[in-house]
């Protein structure tokens, strides 16, 4: 899950706003929509020259991707033209915001808002997102928000399994060794190839693998 820095909102928004008399999203269309989520894309969504969903981190374009309202506009109703509360998204209709729909809860994670590295790890052995602390409310966020997200789904997992095991090898004892220069050549899963570009992260991941 990726951190997504919010900049200004574009004055191409502010003008679309001010000239339009906007009662819901139904307001909201086709070329305005296309505007933002190119903008967002562009400016606060992309790594390595490439676009991510920052909820499962697949690739994403411009045609194949949707505006996230953050905080629902079902419950949020006053947030629904709030440009800070907008992200653009995958279509994976199993996931991130296609599963979510209009839940909330306090303890989801807001990556507009909160770092999502301070609560995430991963595991090498199975490709999952798993929660950094084992107790409080770090945890609890971390559970309820992959939970909310879907972002274990086992699609999911098995590609970013994949994507472990592209850069890596076993070796005589049946460690895992992580080859360095080809990661940092492979331009997936950013959070995930930074997690691993940790020694000791991936050292823990281990261990923590033969408890």
């Amino acid at each position: 899950m990726l951190k997504v820095n919010k900049i200004s909102e574009p004055d191409f928004f502010k003008e679309f706003k001010r000239k339009s008399k906007l009662k819901n999203w139904k307001d909201f269309d086709y070329e305005i929509k296309t505007k933002l989520k190119k903008y967002m894309l562009e400016n606060e969504q992309k790594f390595d020259g490439i676009y991510f969903c920052p909820y499962c981190e697949r690739e994403i374009t411009v045609e194949k991707s949707q505006i996230e309202h953050v905080k629902p506009k079902d419950k949020f109703p006053k947030l629904f033209h709030e440009y800070k509360n907008f992200l653009t998204g995958c279509l994976e209709n199993q996931t991130c915001g296609s599963i979510k729909e209009n839940k909330w809860d306090d303890n989801f994670i807001n990556p507009i808002e909160i770092d999502p590295e301070e609560y995430f790890e991963y595991s090498i052995s199975t490709g999952e997102i798993i929660p950094k602390y084992e107790t409080g409310i770090k945890y609890e966020m971390a559970v309820k928000t992959i939970d909310m997200l879907n972002l274990n789904q086992k699609k999911l997992c098995e590609s970013r399994k994949s994507f472990i095991l592209r850069s890596s090898f076993k070796d005589k004892k049946g460690k895992i060794v992580l080859d360095k220069e080809i990661l940092k050549y492979i331009t997936k899963f950013p959070s995930l190839k930074k997690f691993l570009l940790n020694t000791d992260n991936v050292r823990k991941s281990i261990i923590n693998k033969q408890k």
